[in-house]
């Protein structure tokens, strides 16, 4: 199943349920939150979960981040000038 990690381009937004309900889970501008996977990619949105747990995440607000090793080697490759 893995952990997708998604970091919130806009603005601070409420997940779950609406401000201040004991289920809400907020996101500032910035934040990295982890959800449950699998990932599956469709032109405008990240859809994380499976089943009747699965949501949609709009690539308008939400960018997938990549585990802290790959972006390592790649910040590396490129201070290099070179490819990952």
């Amino acid at each position: 199943m893995g952990a997708v990690r998604l970091r919130n381009l806009g603005e601070a937004v409420h997940l779950y349920a609406p401000p201040d309900s004991p289920n809400s889970l907020p996101v500032d501008t910035g934040q990295v939150i982890t959800v449950g996977g699998p990932l599956e990619e469709t032109e405008d949105a990240y859809i994380c979960g499976e089943d009747a747990a699965a949501r949609a995440f709009p690539k308008s607000r939400w960018a997938v981040e990549e585990p802290a090793a790959k972006k390592t080697a790649a910040k590396a490759a490129e201070e290099k000038g070179g490819d990952v």
